[in-house]
C-alpha cells in the first residue's frame, strides 16, 4: 500500500493517481485556491495542479477589451490579446470586416469610422477624400474635382481641364496638343484658327490663313493702306527718319508675288518689300526713287504698320544714300524701326508683335535687331545712324 503524496499517510481506501503520484481524494488540491480538485479536468503549472478557473486567472492571457482571462480562441492585435468578440471598432463597437482595421493612438477603428474621424477632407467641399486621388496646394488638401475647379486651366479650344502637357501661346491662351493638332494657324496672330479662340477664319488663297479676330482691322484696299503708311511716315519723320518724298507708292501683294520678287537669300518668307529704282549716267547715280512699297494684303492694322515701318526704313537708308550695308546691320535697323513704332502703340496686338521681335532667333533679323537695340539704348538713334553711315557697323 502506497502513501498519499499530499499528506504522506498511507492510503487504505479510494485514491487518485495524478502527476505521477497517488493522492487521497481530499488531498489532491488546487495550488491556487486550496480546495480539492474533484473534476477529472485540471491544469498544471510547474508540476502544480489547478482548477481550470484558477489556472486561467493566474496564467492565461487577459483580454484587452474586458480584462478577463482568455480560455479559448483569441485575437492578437495592437500588441495585445483579445477575445474575438471583444476586438471591435473603438467608435461603433462592431466587429471588423474583411477590410481589416486602422490603428490610431493605440485604438482600432473600422475603415468607415477611421475615415470619419481622421480621414483627409477636401479644403473646399469638406467631403472625405478617402483613397481617392488628391492634391496639395498652399498647405491645404483638395479632392481632385475641387482642385481642378479652383486651380485648373481649361483648354481654350475643347473646354476640358488641362491635366497633362499643354501649350501656352503668345496671347496666354492655353490648350492641349490634341485639340490644336490639324488646325490652321493665323498668319498674323499665330493663334489656332477655331471657333472658341478666333471665331473661325478665312484662307487668303496664297497659302496663308487669317483668323476673324485679325480680319476685323484687315487692310484689303490700297486706300486703307495708304492712310496707315502716311501715318507711319509722319512718325518716322518725327524721329529723324525723313524719306524726303512727297508720296510713297503702295501695292498690296500676295505671298506668291513677294516670294517671286524677293532677291534676298536671308528672307525666307517676306511679308513686305521696298522696291527702289536708281537712274545712272556714266556710272553715276543721278536719281533715286521708290517704285513701290509692297505689303501683304489682308493683314490687321498693327501688323501692317509694323511691316510698313520696317520697309520704310529700307527706303530711308536708300534715299539717304547710306553705303551698302551687311544684311544683319540693315535688317537690324529696320527691325529697330518696327520696334520703336510698336512701343508707342500700347495695345495687346503691339505687345504681341514686340514679343515676336524680342524672341526672334534668326541670325540676320533677330541678331541684327538685338545689336541695333543695344546700340540705340546706349547712344540714341541719331548717333547710331551717323556711326553706321561712316563705319557700316553698330557702335
Amino acid at each position: 500500500m502506497s502513501n498519499c503524496y499530499g499528506c504522506r499517510r498511507s492510503i487504505s481506501g479510494q485514491f487518485i493517481t495524478a502527476l505521477g503520484h497517488s493522492w487521497h481524494p481530499t488531498c489532491f488540491r488546487c495550488a491556487g485556491c486550496g480546495r480539492p480538485i474533484e473534476d477529472e479536468r485540471f491544469y498544471t503549472q510547474n508540476d502544480q495542479p489547478y482548477h481550470a478557473a484558477c489556472y486561467h486567472q493566474r496564467f492565461s492571457p487577459r483580454c484587452a477589451g474586458c480584462g478577463q482571462p482568455i480560455t479559448g480562441a483569441y485575437t492578437t492585435a495592437l500588441g495585445k490579446t483579445w477575445h474575438k468578440e471583444h476586438f471591435v471598432c473603438a467608435r461603433c463597437g462592431r466587429p471588423f470586416s474583411a477590410d481589416g482595421f486602422y490603428e490610431r493612438d493605440g485604438k482600432a477603428y473600422c475603415q468607415h469610422d477611421y475615415q470619419e474621424l481622421f480621414g483627409l477632407r477636401c479644403a473646399a467641399g469638406g467631403e472625405l477624400i478617402g483613397q481617392r486621388r488628391h492634391f496639395e496646394k498652399e498647405g491645404k488638401t483638395y479632392c481632385e474635382d475641387h482642385y481642378w475647379q479652383l486651380f485648373g486651366k481649361r483648354c481654350a479650344i475643347g473646354g476640358e481641364y488641362l491635366k497633362g502637357e499643354y501649350v501656352v501661346n503668345g496671347w496666354g491662351d492655353t490648350y492641349c496638343h490634341q485639340h490644336a493638332k490639324g488646325l490652321a494657324e493665323c498668319y498674323s496672330c499665330q493663334r489656332p484658327i477655331c471657333g472658341p479662340l478666333t471665331g473661325g477664319g478665312v484662307s487668303c488663297g496664297d497659302g496663308r490663313s487669317m483668323c476673324k479676330r485679325c480680319r476685323r482691322t484687315a487692310i484689303d484696299e490700297v486706300a486703307q493702306g495708304q492712310t496707315m503708311l502716311a501715318q507711319v511716315r509722319r512718325w518716322m519723320t518725327g524721329i529723324g527718319l525723313d524719306i524726303g518724298l512727297t508720296a510713297t507708292p503702295l501695292r498690296l501683294a500676295d505671298q506668291n508675288e513677294l516670294l517671286r520678287r524677293s532677291s534676298k537669300a536671308h528672307s525666307k518668307q517676306p511679308s513686305g518689300m521696298a522696291c527702289h529704282v536708281e537712274k545712272t549716267r556714266n556710272g553715276q547715280v543721278i536719281e533715286r526713287s521708290v517704285e513701290a512699297i509692297l505689303i501683304l494684303h489682308g493683314l490687321p492694322q498693327e501688323h501692317f504698320a509694323a511691316i510698313a515701318a520696317h520697309e520704310l526704313c529700307h527706303t530711308y537708308l536708300f534715299m539717304a544714300e547710306f553705303p551698302k550695308l551687311d544684311p544683319m546691320i540693315e535688317e537690324g535697323l529696320c527691325e529697330l524701326t518696327s520696334h520703336l513704332w510698336l512701343k508707342q502703340q500700347n495695345t495687346p496686338e503691339a505687345a504681341f508683335r514686340l514679343k515676336l521681335l524680342n524672341n526672334n532667333d534668326d541670325p540676320i533679323y533677330g541678331r541684327g535687331f538685338q545689336m541695333a537695340r543695344s546700340a540705340y539704348e546706349r547712344h540714341g538713334l541719331a548717333a547710331v545712324l551717323r556711326y553706321v553711315r561712316q563705319a557700316r557697323r553698330f557702335p
